[in-house]
């Protein structure tokens, strides 16, 4: 089959596309035309270039040392990092290629922060497009284009569906990389009373998940439900302790400033991708969860590439691919 093939972003987990690609080309499928955002452009990128293989094999051998080392913190531009090491290291898999040129025709997605749109980069040099396309805002510097300021793509269009559509193809199959958890976090779960309770409550604070319930130490291996008046009793006296014990999720440490950064990044894109795929649907489906991987675990190809593959390999049976 005639493949269009839309890559998301998400950071390392983008090494899923490289599995999938893998897959896809086992079973003897012509990939016709390609997008991408952030890391799934530059996969895309570079499959589009012919150079995907000798990527896997430079990333499969990163460790996690190989990885900060590769990290040129900056303290004068709009990012942690400048990006200069890992593109330099990789410039010789680009070369002097040029979008127009290439034997598929590929498109990276950035955002101009600056006019507040997305920009598609079909034509122009392939390594400048696809830097442009993985500046995650905050975390990588963005990148400056006639006076543009130009980010990740994910800021407007983490699974960019579009831009294939102009190409006739059998099918299109689209990959996220922000599915739901592996593992659900361990809160405290709710029950039918809890439902209840909540359904019934005559307030803003017993509506609140969780808060209706709380389990507190009796001292004798028993737990006791303190109810949602008393929460409002003490925001009413002045005391919020009992407010702030009962909204800390259970069993979890505090989160670290680039997980939140990361977390509040992927939930944005999540939300944006389920918007901009209403209309514009692919055939095939692939979704990955965001907790496969941290943003920043590129040094866990050769398990990515092998968690794309495999689902890879449901979602082609499953469509008769």
């Amino acid at each position: 089959m005639r493949v269009a093939l839309v890559l998301g972003s998400g950071g390392a987990r983008g090494y899923a596309h490289i599995g999938i690609i893998d897959e896809l080309k086992a079973r003897g499928h012509e990939i016709v035309a390609i997008s991408g955002t952030s890391m799934g452009a530059l996969v895309g990128g570079l499959e589009a270039v012919g150079k995907l293989n000798e990527f896997a094999q430079w990333a499969t051998n990163l460790t996690h040392l190989d990885v900060w080392r590769k990290f040129d913190f900056t303290l004068t531009g709009a990012g942690l990092f400048k990006a200069e090491k890992i593109f330099g290291e990789m410039n010789p898999l680009f070369g002097d290629a040029r979008i127009e040129d290439l034997p598929i025709p590929f498109t990276a997605v950035a955002a101009d922060i600056t006019a507040q749109r997305e920009v598609w980069f079909q034509r122009g040099p392939l390594a400048a497009a696809i830097r442009a396309s993985i500046a995650i805002p905050g975390v990588i510097t963005p990148v400056m284009m006639r006076d543009h300021v130009l980010v990740d793509g994910g800021v407007c269009n983490p699974v960019p569906v579009e831009p294939t559509l102009s190409v006739p193809s059998d099918v299109t199959i689209a990959i996220s990389l922000a599915g739901r958890p592996m593992v659900i976090s361990a809160h405290e779960p709710t029950t039918a009373d809890d439902v209840r309770e909540i359904s019934e409550g005559s307030s803003l604070f017993s509506r609140l998940p969780f808060v209706g319930r709380k389990e507190t130490d009796t001292g004798s291996g028993t737990s006791a439900t303190a109810d949602a008046s008393e929460i409002e009793d003490d925001i009413e006296q002045g005391s919020t302790e009992s407010t702030a014990d009962m909204l800390r999720p259970a069993g979890r440490k505090t989160a670290g400033t680039m997980e939140v950064i990361n977390n509040s990044i992927d939930t944005m894109k999540g939300m944006i991708e389920r918007y901009r795929a209403a209309p514009t649907p692919a055939q095939v489906q692939i979704t990955i969860p965001y907790d496969a991987a941290g943003t920043m675990d590129f040094h866990r190809a050769a398990d990515l590439i092998e968690l794309g593959r495999d689902y890879a390999v449901k979602a082609f049976d499953a469509a008769g691919l």
